[in-house]
C-alpha cells in the first residue's frame, strides 16, 4: 500500500502562489517562499515529473504527524514508482544511465510530492537540494554550497602513485552536516582529480547516500558508475588504495601508447 511520509526543509513555500517548472539548466521547481523571497528546488537524477491541479491530496496523509510549512513529501511503496523501474528494466535493464544498475530505481531513487496551492508537483529523482534568495533564482547559477557544485580546488592535497599525482578535494562542510544533508540529495566528500598534460580532471568521486535508510559512501567513477560501497562515513585511509590502484593503471596505458 501506498503511504506517504513528510519531509521538512527549512525553505517553505508560498500557501498561496503557484510555482513555476523549468526543465532545463538547472532543471527545477522556482517559487515564491512564505517569507516573500525565493526558492528553488533542484534534482539530483531526475527521471520522472508529473504535473497536476487539484485541492486535495492525491495520497493519504496524516497531518497531525506533521509540522508547521510541510509540503515536501515521499510516498513510499509507489506504484508510479515501480511502473518506472519495469519499464527501465525492460528496455534498458543492461544499458541504464544512472550508473548502470537499474536496480537503482528502486533503492536509491524516490518519488517525491511537492504540494503548492491548488497544484502538486510529483518527481521520481535520486535526491532534491533546496535554495533560498532574496532574488529570484531563476535562469541563475547554483548557489556556493550546491551539493551538485565541484568541490573547491584551492586547499586541495595531493598524492603519488606510479610517477602520477592526483589531487584530493575535500568537501569544507563539517561530518555532521554532510550525514544531515544526505537524508535529501548525494554529499560529496572527496573528489579526486588526476593531473595529466597540465589538466586535473575528476575520475572519481566518493559520495555519502542513503540506501534503503541505510547509511552508504559510495565511490563512483567518471561516468558515474558505482563502484566500492562502504557502509557509513568511508575515510580516506579506505578509498585511497582504490584511486592509486587506478593511477597505477592509467601509467600503464599510458606507457604501452609510448612503446
Amino acid at each position: 500500500m501506498e503511504t506517504v511520509k513528510q519531509i521538512r526543509i527549512p525553505v517553505i513555500a508560498d500557501s498561496v502562489l503557484s510555482p513555476d517548472f523549468f526543465y532545463g539548466d538547472n532543471t527545477g521547481i522556482y517559487f515564491v517562499t512564505d517569507d516573500d523571497q525565493y526558492g528553488r528546488i533542484t534534482f539530483e537524477n531526475l527521471d520522472s515529473v508529473k504535473i497536476c491541479r487539484g485541492e486535495v491530496m492525491p495520497y493519504k496523509v496524516d497531518y497531525s504527524l506533521g509540522d508547521r510549512g510541510t509540503w515536501v513529501y515521499q510516498v513510499e511503496n509507489s506504484k508510479w514508482q515501480q511502473e518506472r523501474f519495469d519499464y527501465e528494466n525492460r528496455y534498458y535493464g543492461k544499458s541504464y544511465e544512472f550508473g548502470g544498475d537499474v536496480n537503482e530505481m528502486l533503492t536509491d531513487f524516490k518519488h517525491y510530492l511537492f504540494s503548492f496551492h491548488d497544484q502538486f508537483i510529483e518527481v521520481i529523482a535520486r535526491g532534491f537540494w533546496f535554495e533560498k534568495s532574496e532574488s529570484s533564482l531563476f535562469g541563475k547559477k547554483l548557489m556556493d554550497g550546491h551539493p551538485f557544485l565541484p568541490l573547491p580546488e584551492d586547499a586541495a592535497e595531493r598524492i603519488t602513485a606510479h610517477s602520477l599525482t592526483s589531487q584530493i578535494r575535500k568537501n569544507p562542510k563539517p561530518k555532521e552536516q554532510l550525514v544531515a544533508d544526505a537524508q535529501f540529495c548525494s554529499q560529496k566528500i572527496y573528489e579526486f582529480a588526476l593531473e595529466l598534460d597540465g589538466t586535473a580532471t575528476v575520475d572519481h568521486t566518493l559520495l555519502l547516500s542513503y540506501r534503503n535508510g541505510k547509511l552508504v559512501s559510495t565511490l563512483r567513477g567518471y561516468f558515474g558508475r558505482r563502484g566500492v560501497e562502504f557502509d557509513g562515513f568511508a575515510s580516506l585511509e579506505q578509498v585511497i588504495p582504490l584511486v592509486e590502484n587506478y593511477m597505477g593503471e592509467v601509467y600503464e596505458r599510458r606507457r604501452f601508447l609510448q612503446m
